[in-house]
């Protein structure tokens, strides 16, 4: 995970699943990435999670696709590459805090 804030209080988690290099979830990273250098360094920790190398943490979220994006606190969740900028800054901007 990234780190917290700068006032140390613990960035908003986030998970993106991802299957490996598959094309679709390197492009959902780079989307990812990209989205959030808008907000404020360390406002959301994320984690890349490799399917192919932790599946319980996969059946765990109940991630059946990848790439997913979670939002645990909420329950959250957004599937596909990424590459709607609008749509994923939309599901970044309504996230509770």
């Amino acid at each position: 995970m990234t780190d917290a804030t700068p006032g140390g209080t613990p960035g908003l988690p986030l998970y993106l699943f991802v299957a490996g290099d598959n094309p679709s979830s390197i492009s959902a990273q780079g989307n990812l990435q990209l989205a959030l250098e808008r907000f404020e360094t360390g406002y959301f920790a994320f984690e890349i999670v490799n399917v192919f190398e932790f599946p319980e943490r996969a059946l765990n979220s109940r991630v059946l696709v990848t790439p997913t994006l979670v939002a645990p606190s909420c329950a959250r969740r957004l599937i596909g590459d990424l590459s709607e900028a609008s749509q994923l800054h939309y599901f970044l901007q309504t996230l509770p805090r």
